[in-house]
């Protein structure tokens, strides 16, 4: 974490980038997952991560693999390209003993959009259908080392799916308020368990799995510069991409009507490149769900760890039953937005 990785200790990791330039490093915004800082050199801005969420080299590989295969693609918008070390590779191994791995990016400058108005979302839907159709044309001989998302069981080592039966039935102590709200979210585990035969029956293709506002960049006039964070890309239900956008703008406080008019107008973009097949928008929905219970799994895992205190899982609790519940309630009028 931040703490551990001081800047004498994050200077010497550039030299095997910059061997012999001026270079100077600051912290900014990350996110939660793994040690970010900031890299000037030659003028040029640069992203330098460490991986904490894991030491697997080959996940590392196969992200940097999928962003050199998407260089070679005509973007509008910018990723993040991985530079190359000294050696030729794309991945540093920081030392024997840790194992830990780094890498240092291109950076694009930007700010994070806010969906508060129709046409940065009909520009985000624009922009996942992009990314979507541009991932299904590169081909990479590497195999993913994630799992789809309806592999939940392999979400986080720790988290077996008799890990989670126990602890949403029998919850530690500091968990006693969420009595029913464990014990209803194991139920919805049960049922997704029915319908993952169904999943796999479904369009599959590189995902990136994780697209949301904290991983798009957006100008001064509104217009999306750049979609990061690739860590999670792997092959999946081709329309899970859409499943994870829309499980972030699905907002229990909103009206009925303004999140239908909000997830219509993202649709409308997002159909600008791809054309879905009946049976992947009536599962919609399950996908949704799906992502809701993923994050769930991924809070829980880091819970176990002792990344997180317990209060941070607790939010992420509350945030799940809401918007299971509302997709219980209004999933199927939800389904009739996404036949247009």
């Amino acid at each position: 974490m931040d703490e551990i990785w001081d800047d004498e200790r994050l200077a010497f990791l550039m030299e095997h980038w910059f061997p012999d330039q001026i270079w100077t490093l600051r912290i900014g915004v990350g996110g939660m997952n793994n040690t970010t800082r900031f890299v000037e050199a030659g003028g040029i801005s640069y992203v330098l991560r460490i991986y904490e969420t894991h030491r697997d080299f080959n996940k590392v590989n196969f992200e940097h693999t999928v962003l050199l295969a998407l260089a070679d693609q005509k973007l509008p918008y910018q990723l993040p390209q991985p530079m190359r070390l000294q050696t030729g590779g794309t991945v540093l191994t920081i030392d024997a003993n840790e194992g830990k791995l780094a890498a240092l990016f291109t950076f694009t400058e930007g700010s994070n959009p806010l969906w508060d108005n129709a046409q940065q979302l009909h520009r985000f839907g624009e922009t996942v259908g992009h990314l979507s159709k541009t991932l299904a044309s590169i081909q990479v001989e590497l195999k993913p080392e994630y799992p789809p998302y309806y592999k939940i069981e392999h979400i986080h080592p720790r988290c077996t799916p008799e890990v989670i039966k126990q602890f949403c039935l029998h919850p530690p102590e500091s968990f006693s308020k969420e009595i029913t709200n464990l014990p209803y979210i194991w139920h919805r585990f049960e049922a997704f368990y029915e319908e993952i035969p169904k999943l796999m029956t479904l369009p599959h293709q590189l995902v990136h799995g994780d697209i949301n506002g904290s991983n798009m960049l957006i100008d001064e006039q509104g217009h999306v510069v750049a979609v990061l964070d690739f860590e999670f890309v792997t092959r999946d239900v081709r329309v899970m991409e859409l499943a994870v956008c829309v499980s972030d703008l699905i907002d229990p406080t909103l009206s009925e009507q303004k999140l239908y008019e909000v997830c219509s107008v993202f649709y409308e973009g997002y159909c600008s490149y791809i054309n879905l097949k009946e049976e992947e928008i009536r599962l919609l929905p399950l996908l949704i769900e799906l992502r809701r219970l993923d994050v769930f799994v991924h809070f829980l895992g880091r819970y176990l760890d002792g990344v997180d205190a317990h209060r941070v899982l607790i939010d992420i609790i509350h945030n799940t039953v809401q918007k299971v519940k509302w997709l219980e309630a209004y999933g199927p009028k939800l389904v009739n937005i996404f036949k247009i």
